[in-house]
């Protein structure tokens, strides 16, 4: 009883409005206690949901920029070879050799800044992933919060059932 002293009460109506009364306020402190909950849970949800669904988000685009990152490694090696057969060519065509150099150096050079883009993409792509498994930890540890939140509120929730069941079994001997 909130670490009140025992009462006295100079008549039963007195006795009853009494205990009507602390009953109405431990009813409404419980129902108060129950709309945080929902509205807790709700906020729960809805959280949840939207950080699935920006993983999905991140998922989905981590893989479609490994699968870029395939393809284009595939086209730097196909380049590779094209190039391996223009130098077999230019060797033959003695008259074009200077023109046909400086050709396959400038797309050597391409290719290395394409190598170097390649890199810097697949450095961005892990440091995307570490971020990813970050929030993930983050998000993990905030529903783990809020699970001992929600137990918490539950174990409130039964201490008032419990309160109510004793101020109900106190009216009954009072009568």
């Amino acid at each position: 009883m909130d670490g009140e002293e025992i009462q006295t009460f100079s008549s039963p109506k007195e006795e009853t409005a009494y205990w009507k009364e602390l009953s109405l306020k431990y009813k409404q402190s419980f129902q108060e206690a129950r709309e945080e909950l929902t509205e807790f849970q709700e906020g729960s949800r809805e959280l949840e949901a939207e950080l699935e669904a920006q993983l999905v988000q991140a998922e989905q685009r981590n893989r479609d920029l490994q699968a870029d990152n395939q393809r284009l490694k595939y086209e730097v090696e196909t380049l590779k070879e094209k190039l391996e057969h223009q130098y077999a060519q230019s060797y033959k065509q003695v008259s074009l050799l200077e023109d046909d150099l400086s050709q396959t150096r400038a797309i050597k050079d391409q290719l290395h800044k394409y190598v170097r883009e390649l890199e810097q993409t697949n450095d961005d792509l892990e440091r995307a992933k570490r971020a990813t498994v970050v929030s993930l930890e983050d998000f993990e540890q905030r529903l783990n919060q809020a699970i001992e939140r929600n137990a918490f509120l539950e174990s409130e929730l039964d201490d008032k059932e419990s309160l109510l069941v004793s101020v109900q079994r106190l009216k009954d001997e009072a009568r």
